[in-house]
C-alpha cells in the first residue's frame, strides 16, 4: 500500500444518507494557501446529495456570508456546519428552517429540569440546530428565522474562539476546536486538547471536526470561500 493510499485509509469513512462518499483524503486541518484556507474533501463535486443541500443553502446565501463574516470564518465553514448539523434543513422535521432534529430522548441537562422540551420533541432547532438544553435562545429566541438562527451560531463560534485561545488552544487546531467545541461544549473539546486526545475526542461520532471540513472542502468547490 502506498503512503496516498495509507493515508486515505485513515480519513476516508461512511457518509450519511445526504453525503455519499467519494474519493480522496480528508486532512486535519485546512491547509494555509495564499488569499485564505483550503481545506481537502471525500465528497465527490457531482454528489446528488451535496447538491441538494447547497441548492437549500442558497436560500440564505446573504446570511451565511454575514455570519461567516461574524464569526471571522470562511463562508464554507458556516456552510459545512449548516450542512453536518441539518442537511441545510434538509433532514429536519418539518423539512424547513423551523424544523426540528435530536428527537432521543435524554435526561435533564443544562437549562432543562423536566423530562421532555415543554414546547414540543426535538432539541435541536432551527438550521444550525441550537441546542434545547444549553441555549435560552432555542428556548424563547427566534430560533425559527434563519438570519436569527445563523447570526447566533456565529456568536457561539465566537465564544468558542475566545475560550480556547484565552486557555492556551494553538493556532494551528484552532479553528477545528472551535468547530468541535461547537458540538461537545467549549470546555469539553478543550478538556481532549489539554489532554492530548485528538480534538472530536468528545464530539458526536468522534468525527465532527474533521467531518464539518470534509464538507466545507466541498462547498469550497461551489466557490463558498
Amino acid at each position: 500500500m502506498g503512503i496516498f493510499d495509507f493515508v486515505s485509509s485513515i480519513f476516508r469513512r461512511k457518509q450519511d444518507e445526504y453525503a455519499e462518499s467519494g474519493g480522496g483524503i480528508v486532512t486535519p486541518s485546512g491547509a494555509v494557501v495564499s488569499g485564505g484556507s483550503a481545506f481537502a474533501t471525500t465528497l465527490n463535486p457531482d454528489d446528488p446529495g451535496m447538491i441538494k443541500q447547497h441548492n437549500a443553502a442558497l436560500n440564505y446565501q446573504d446570511a451565511i456570508r454575514e455570519a461567516a463574516s461574524r464569526a471571522q470564518v470562511p463562508t464554507a465553514i458556516i456552510c459545512g456546519i449548516g450542512s453536518r448539523e441539518s442537511r441545510w434543513g434538509l433532514a429536519l422535521k418539518p423539512p424547513t428552517p423551523a424544523g426540528r432534529g435530536d428527537f432521543a430522548k435524554r435526561p435533564p441537562r443544562g437549562g432543562r429540569t423536566g423530562q421532555e422540551p415543554n414546547d414540543g420533541g426535538g432539541y435541536g432547532r432551527g438550521l444550525m440546530q441550537i441546542d434545547y438544553d444549553f441555549h435560552e435562545f432555542a428556548r424563547t429566541g427566534n430560533w425559527h428565522d434563519p438570519y436569527s438562527n445563523l447570526m447566533y451560531a456565529a456568536d457561539v463560534l465566537n465564544k468558542n474562539r475566545t475560550f480556547l485561545a484565552n486557555r492556551g488552544v494553538s493556532s494551528d487546531i484552532l479553528l477545528r476546536a472551535m468547530i468541535a467545541a461547537y458540538n461537545c461544549g467549549a470546555t469539553a473539546a478543550f478538556n481532549c486538547y489539554n489532554a492530548g486526545n485528538d480534538i472530536d475526542c468528545k464530539t458526536t461520532g468522534r468525527n465532527y471536526s474533521q467531518d464539518v471540513l470534509n464538507r466545507a472542502g466541498w462547498f469550497q468547490m461551489q466557490g463558498w470561500y
